[in-house]
Parts: C-alpha cells; sequence; structure tokens
C-alpha cells in the first residue's frame, strides 16, 4: 500500500534495503515485501519506525501527494554502527568542510608561487624600453 512511496524515500537517503532492515529489526525479506507492497497491512507501530528511520512523517508516507523531502536538516537520531549511515551528520560536515578550506588555501598559495614565475621568466627576456635607460 506504502511501498512505493516508502522506497522512493529510502532511495533518495541513499538507506539500502539492509540498512533499513537493521534499523527496523526486521529480516530483509520481510522488508522487501513492505517494498513490494505483498505485506497486506503495516501497522502503525512499524510504519511510525520506517517514518523515523526515514526522517519523515507517518502522514508524509500515507499521504497521496508527493512529499518535499529537506535533506539539510535531516538527522537520522539513532546510533549508526552498521556500517555507519549514509547521511553525514552536520560535525563530520564542518570537519570534511574545514580540510577542503585548508587545502584550497594551500593551491592558492601554489597558484599564486606559480604566477610569479611565469612573470619573471616572461620579463626576463625582454628588452629595456629606451625611456627607462
Amino acid at each position: 500500500m506504502y511501498g512505493s512511496k516508502i522506497t522512493a524515500i529510502r532511495e533518495a537517503r541513499g538507506f539500502t534495503q539492509e540498512y533499513m532492515s537493521q534499523k527496523l529489526g526486521i529480516l530483509q525479506n520481510a522488508y522487501c515485501k513492505i517494498k513490494k507492497d505483498t505485506k497486506v497491512k503495516i501497522d502503525d507501530l512499524l510504519l511510525q519506525k520506517i517514518a523515523d528511520v526515514l526522517g519523515v512523517s507517518i502522514t508524509d508516507i500515507k499521504s497521496a501527494t508527493p512529499i518535499v523531502m529537506h535533506f539539510d536538516n535531516f538527522q537520522n537520531n539513532s546510533n549508526m554502527q552498521f556500517g555507519q549511515s549514509p547521511i553525514q551528520t552536520n560535525n563530520i560536515n564542518d570537519k570534511i568542510i574545514d580540510q577542503l578550506i585548508v587545502q584550497l588555501q594551500i593551491k592558492d598559495k601554489q597558484i599564486e608561487e606559480k604566477d610569479k614565475q611565469i612573470f619573471e621568466l616572461l620579463n626576463r627576456d625582454k628588452p629595456l624600453d629606451a625611456g627607462s635607460r
């Protein structure tokens, strides 16, 4: 009944079926039945667990209208241990951004040095201007 919507949200989040089944505490083949809508009825408790793992509400899953997912503020509150979540926490993202900034600063300095070398090479063999003698 809700399998296609749950699958679309799961795939948008980058979660695997294995990850979902582990977080829900069910076997992967049981999760696959949800995905394929072969499980006739999903009880509200399981639907709430699915919504929590996916970072959406039950209403979002049950609604016939498409949902808008916000990735910038999504945080899966459960402890990520099963090979880590594909969604990075803000702390990890901040560290990566800081490392990238440092690398860009190093590259900027290297480019400045190369620009100086090129300028010196281009101007080394130029004849002196008659007015500057």
